[in-house]
């Protein structure tokens, strides 16, 4: 940092001189002409000196030839050769005074010349410093940006290794969470053969509980036809039906409703049976002139019938529906008396 502070420090300072140099060639000729000024004034100063000697030599040489008489002729040739070295050197003095003038009003000129460069080399010198002071600040803050640029450099570097550790974790749970996902399949599977094996295992016992059933029902109903009269102490419309056993066939096959047939139900008075369907009518059938004729339908139902039940008189049907509703209607004349 110190050398590179020398470095600008030296490079200013270079420039500055090379400034000056080009600046003050520009006045190399009033330069020039001051110092002949200065030269021509001591110049003058001297003769002025020498004037002023002459003089006295001349005043006292006067004085002489007035003492001695006026008929002396070297005092004569002296005193015309004195009066024109006197006037020679005051045209000379006449000169050098203009010449002296010209000098003292380009010396006036130059010193304001002087004063101007003086006051602008200032003006110069402060806008220098008001850099320098601007350089070291931006010095400064260049310093402060590149720390910070290396803190986020590092902090950039730290932040990518973070990710990569992460998905590298993020690889091992999803290997993990396939292997868990696998093994939860194969369980499943597992499960779903089991429960295969158990629903065969319970179907066996259905059908070997239902068989027994079955078994021991037919077993009861051998024992309760044997236990009942005859075909003539039944009546004439009961002939056809053999009741000395089990029955061997179906005695009436017919199409009750559109759909599946939920419900059926003897009347206990006459022979009449009800059906229940999914088409949500209860129908009457009138089975005892040995054919299935239709005795009346009964509506009034928003749900497929799932049960019929006739009252202990034969005169009344109920109904219960999938809509959990329940509905009575009269047999004579098929109105529903309560819903």
């Amino acid at each position: 940092m110190a050398k590179m502070q020398e470095n600008w420090r030296d490079v200013i300072a270079d420039r500055l001189r090379e400034r000056n140099k080009n600046e003050s060639a520009r006045f190399a000729d009033i330069i020039h002409y001051n110092n002949r000024l200065f030269d021509t004034a001591a110049k003058l100063r001297q003769e002025n000196l020498d004037l002023k000697i002459d003089r006295k030599i001349r005043d006292s040489v006067n004085v002489a030839g007035t003492a001695g008489g006026s008929g002396t002729g070297f005092g004569t040739d002296v005193a015309a050769i004195t009066n024109a070295q006197i006037q020679s050197l005051e045209k000379k003095v006449l000169a050098q005074q203009e010449e002296l003038t010209d000098l003292h009003k380009r010396k006036g000129e130059h010193s304001q010349m002087v004063i101007t460069l003086n006051q602008r080399l200032s003006d110069l010198q402060r806008l220098l410093a008001e850099r320098e002071r601007a350089l070291a600040e931006k010095t400064a803050l260049s310093v402060a940006l590149k720390e910070e640029l290396d803190e986020l450099k590092a902090s950039h570097v730290t932040i990518k290794d973070e990710s990569l550790a992460s998905q590298l974790r993020a690889n091992t749970a999803e290997d993990k969470l396939r292997t868990v996902q696998d093994e939860n399949t194969k369980l499943l599977n597992l499960l779903m053969e089991y429960k295969s094996r158990d629903a065969e295992i319970m179907n066996k016992e259905n059908d070997k509980f239902v068989k027994e059933k079955k078994a021991r029902i037919e077993s009861e109903l051998e024992r309760a036809i044997r236990d009942i009269p005859g075909p003539s102490s039944l009546g004439p419309d009961l002939d056809r039906f053999d009741i000395d056993g089990l029955p061997e066939g179906v005695e009436f096959k017919f199409d009750a409703h559109d759909g599946e047939v939920n419900a059926v139900r003897w009347s206990p008075i006459e022979r009449i049976v009800a059906t229940g369907g999914a088409d949500r009518k209860v129908k009457l059938w009138d089975v005892g002139k040995g054919i299935c004729e239709q005795r009346g339908v009964l509506v009034g139902s928003n749900q497929g019938i799932n049960s019929v039940e006739f009252d202990t008189t034969g005169s009344m049907i109920l109904a219960a529906s999938n809509d959990s509703a329940s509905r009575m209607w009269s047999v004579v004349d098929h109105r529903l008396r309560v819903s």
